[in-house]
Formats: structure tokens, C-alpha cells, sequence
């Protein structure tokens, strides 16, 4: 059995001691028996962490963890927050206890769910990187043993004697995405090419596409291999999209098993490995994963992957335009600015138009993607929807903050959009390969479908 480090215990103690009492106080007043047991619970929990009787926790995570994720399930999402409150400090208590048993991968499997789920970073990160180097040098040990080592193996995420790019939609040459090529001499981009792109496209908020520049990552050739991420990182839990977004289109009209009601859509936490095996793999091998069916489609979107797995920053840079930009406010961690997400799926994954509020720079690193882009003066033309319209909830983050058309844009019903065909003489489009990066302002409305396995990266940026 392992002490458990008091720069570790005294933050989560002091959040335990500040939240309990009110938290308790808030689930009684629910009235049901679940809510009255998880009061008794926190109490309890109080008073076990206070003296250190760690060996007390596991019970009481448990018996949090059953209460609280039931709800979660049944209620599609905590309708309290003195129920995401309680689930927090019943994971804290599991990473506790635990860790205190030396099963440090279970340790970092409740860190995990935790970060997912919301629990606060600055009591997660320091313990997830210690775990993460401790786990690491097992695996190490263990592979040095073996006659076999898994890292040895290749797997390809994408091949492109399997990609149809007949398949791929036809770019209209009027409609093109401005590209801006860097000069291969430079090894990047130099001084000349960024005048271009600040005068023509930062500075007037204009879309454009960088070649030259992030071909040269690291992570170009090393992330296309899945072994790597299986090897390197198959036990960690992240959040999977599973399923079709909801798009309305003319082929796919409102009844009980269309997209639009989304039956078919769900969300899931899964062990990397899980999802490369169960998704990634089988869509790398398909000659046609343009049309992917919504059963195999799986997407890890917009989540704080470089957060979660820090050692992943090594393997690429930022791009340059945004290093010379230098007003720009970008780090690499949430709570200092904005950070690198990224974007890892199947073919025929789908983001439906909408806008951010960040300018970004989407660096496609593996596979390839359609983008179809719109100015933000054709929003009164692109029927955009708010939470609760069509009876359904749109999910209000803070990259798609209710400004979303879940009109499937390559193939809308216009006689119910007729507004579109004026937005439609105003949209440019690209489809990104390996090392292109796409500069879009905020505000500029945009629609992304993968057509292979594919893996970008997002640099979210403010400009001062």
C-alpha cells in the first residue's frame, strides 16, 4: 500500500471540504431515496478523507458511482448540479483509494472518466502525468521481455489503394478556397508568404488554404500508424460520437428511423484501443468510406486529447502563420487560452454547418476531408437552429453556440430551404489532404464530412 502524496490530497481535500456540506444540503432537498443515500454518502466521505482512512473509500466511490451515473443515464444528463458535484467528489475518492493500492491503471481509468466528465483539471493533470510515466516504464519492462513487441507492428490507418477518389466530391474551381503554397527552400513558411496571408486573409477575415508548412510534422507519418496510439496509449477512456449527426436532407425525410429524429446517434466512453479496433481499423480498410454507414461511423470530436496524453505535443509544432501572427492568444492548455484539439474518425464522419468564435487554423494530418464554407452574412440563409427546435436539444458548447444549420448542405431539400440557393453562390470549398491547413475566421460558417479515416488537429486563436 502507497501514502497517498500530499500535493495531491490537500487540493482535493480542501474541494471536498468546501462542497460537502452544501452539496448534501441540495440532494436531500430532491426528496428521493437514491439522492437522501448519496447525502449520507458525501458526508461520510467528508469524514474519511478528513482522517485518512483511505481504506474506507472504495465502498463509498462505489456506492457514488452507482447512484449518480444511473442518473446520468436515465435522465440523458444530470438535471442537478449537486449530482455532477457528488459524482466528482465520489471519483476523487476512487483515484484516492486506488492509488493507495498501487493498481495504478485503475487509478488512472477513474482520472480518465473524471477529466471527461468535468472534474477539475488542476487536480487531474499532475496526478494523470505521474501515472502515465509510471505505466509507460512498465509497459517498457514488460515489452523488453517479450519475444514479440506490439510497437513493432504497423497499422495503417489509411492506404490509399483502398481510398476511391472517384468518390470524392467534385471541387467547383469558382468556388475554390484561395491556397496559399510556402516556399520548400524556407523549410515552411517565410516572411513573403505571410504578408500574402495577413494582408489578403487575416487581416479581412478571408479563408485560405497552407501547404508547406505542416508537411513537416512529425506526426504527419508517425499518427498515420494506429499502433502507435494502441501501443502507446489503447487503455486510456475517451469519448466517442457514435452514429450519423442529424442532418435534413432531401433523401432522408422526417420518420421514426431518419437521422434527423437521430436514433442512430449516441455518445460513448470507450478505451482507445476499443475504438480503433471495433471502428478505425475496419473503416481503413474500406474502399468506399465516403459512405460509411451511421452503424460504423465513430468519431473522438472535440475533445482535449493533447490535455489528456501531454506526451502527443512532441510530435507536432503550431503552425507558423499563427507563431508570426503574435497577437494572437494560443497556449496549449484551456485554463491559460485555447488548445490544440483533436479530431480522429472513421470515413463519412460529419460536422454540421455552424460557426465558432475562435479564428482557427484545422491541420489535416491524416486522410482527407471536404470543408464547404459560408460567409457569415449568409446566416439569415442558411436556416440556422436553436436548442428546442424540432422538439430536440442542440448541444451548447462553446464551439457551436446554438449557430447551427442541420441542413445537410451537399444534398438539401430546397424547396423547404429555398434561402440556400442564395447562400450557395457565396460558399467556397476544399477537400484537405495529408499536411493542408485551413485558415477560418471566426464567424465563417462551416460543413466538414470525413471521406477516409482521418485525423486533423484545431488551433482555436484569438486575435488581440
Amino acid at each position: 500500500m502507497s501514502s497517498f502524496k500530499e500535493e495531491y490530497r490537500v487540493p482535493i481535500f480542501n474541494l471536498i471540504k468546501n462542497c460537502y456540506t452544501r452539496t448534501s444540503q441540495d440532494l436531500l432537498s430532491l426528496g428521493d431515496e437514491d439522492s437522501n443515500q448519496l447525502s449520507i454518502s458525501l458526508k461520510k466521505l467528508f469524514f474519511a478523507y478528513n482522517k485518512k482512512q483511505f481504506n474506507q473509500l472504495k465502498n463509498l466511490y462505489e456506492t457514488i458511482y452507482k447512484l449518480t451515473w444511473s442518473k446520468l443515464l436515465k435522465q440523458g444528463g444530470w438535471e442537478h448540479i449537486c449530482l455532477r458535484e457528488s459524482f466528482i467528489m465520489g471519483q476523487l475518492a476512487g483515484i484516492t483509494y486506488w492509488y493507495t493500492q498501487n493498481d495504478y491503471t485503475k487509478t488512472l481509468e477513474i482520472c480518465d472518466q473524471s477529466f471527461i466528465m468535468g472534474t477539475p483539471k488542476e487536480l487531474l493533470l499532475p496526478i494523470m502525468d505521474e501515472l502515465s510515466i509510471i505505466i509507460s516504464q512498465e509497459q517498457q519492462i514488460s515489452s523488453s521481455s517479450s519475444s514479440l513487441s506490439l510497437s513493432s507492428i504497423t497499422i495503417p490507418m489509411i492506404l490509399d489503394e483502398n481510398i476511391n477518389f472517384s468518390k470524392f466530391p467534385i471541387i467547383n474551381k469558382d468556388h475554390e478556397i484561395k491556397v496559399i503554397k510556402c516556399n520548400k527552400n524556407n523549410n515552411g513558411c517565410g516572411v513573403d508568404e505571410f504578408s500574402i496571408f495577413k494582408t489578403h486573409h487575416l487581416d479581412k477575415n478571408t479563408p485560405c488554404i497552407i501547404k508547406g508548412d505542416a508537411i513537416n510534422w512529425e506526426c504527419i507519418n508517425k499518427w498515420k500508424d494506429l499502433n502507435y496510439f494502441l501501443s502507446n496509449h489503447g487503455n486510456r477512456i475517451v469519448p466517442i460520437e457514435l452514429g450519423h449527426n442529424k442532418l435534413d436532407s432531401k433523401t432522408k425525410k422526417i420518420t421514426t428511423t431518419t437521422t434527423l429524429i437521430n436514433t442512430d446517434w449516441s455518445e460513448k466512453l470507450m478505451k482507445l484501443k476499443d475504438f480503433i479496433e471495433e471502428y478505425m481499423i475496419p473503416s481503413s480498410k474500406d474502399t468506399d468510406s465516403t459512405n460509411t454507414e451511421s452503424s460504423k461511423v465513430a468519431y473522438l470530436a472535440q475533445h482535449g486529447l493533447i490535455e489528456q496524453l501531454p506526451s502527443l505535443l512532441k510530435d507536432f509544432k503550431f503552425p507558423l502563420f499563427l507563431q508570426m501572427t503574435g497577437d494572437a492568444k494560443v497556449h496549449e492548455t484551456e485554463e491559460e487560452g485555447i488548445s490544440p484539439h483533436i479530431w480522429l474518425g472513421t470515413g463519412n464522419t460529419v460536422t454540421p454547418l455552424h460557426f465558432d468564435s475562435y479564428d482557427n487554423f484545422l491541420t489535416q494530418i491524416v486522410g482527407y476531408k471536404y470543408v464547404r464554407l459560408y460567409p457569415q452574412n449568409q446566416s439569415s440563409n442558411l436556416y440556422l437552429k436553436k436548442d428546442g427546435d424540432d422538439g430536440s436539444e442542440v448541444k451548447n458548447t462553446k464551439t457551436a453556440q446554438n449557430n447551427i444549420s442541420f441542413v445537410d448542405i451537399e444534398d438539401p431539400d430546397l424547396e423547404k430551404y429555398p434561402l440556400l440557393n442564395i447562400a450557395n453562390q457565396h460558399y467556397t470549398e476544399y477537400i484537405l489532404g495529408p499536411g493542408d491547413i485551413l485558415f477560418m475566421p471566426s464567424g465563417y460558417f462551416h460543413y466538414v464530412r470525413s471521406l477516409s479515416t482521418s485525423l486533423s488537429l484545431s488551433f482555436w486563436f484569438i486575435k488581440k
